[in-house]
């Protein structure tokens, strides 16, 4: 049953382009959630939080998640590792810390309650 929390996981689901000079090869889509494709625009770099350097964002068909991003404990926030990771997290808001209601960790909640989430091959924290 979905309520006013949870809604967002039947979202449409949209083509991400990763790299705008590269549009139409099949290496550069990847499936992303609206939120999260509207979020990546054209960007390819973004801060790193800790280091304040300029890095590359995360790309899923060259890297590997699980190399640059872990689960809290509890399922519901996702953490940067590297500097990739924390860039990429900090720029798509991964989280929803920048909002006053955090409607993707809310979402997250419930699932990981149902018990579909976080994949069991993603690492957590410990």
């Amino acid at each position: 049953m979905l309520n006013k929390y949870n809604t967002t996981l039947f979202q449409k689901t949209t083509f991400n382009f990763l790299l705008s000079a590269l549009l139409l090869e099949k290496d550069n889509l990847a499936l992303a959630c609206h939120r999260c494709n509207e979020r990546h625009y054209n960007f390819t770099t973004a801060t790193d939080p800790k280091t304040q350097e300029q890095v590359p964002l995360f790309h899923p068909r060259q890297q590997k998640w699980s190399d640059h991003f872990i689960w809290t404990k509890n399922g519901i926030k996702i953490l940067g590792t590297t500097s990739t990771g924390r860039a990429t997290s900090e720029k798509f808001d991964f989280n929803d810390e920048r909002r006053d209601e955090p409607s993707i960790q809310v979402a997250r909640r419930f699932w990981v309650e149902a018990g579909w989430h976080p994949p069991q091959s993603d690492p957590r924290q410990e």
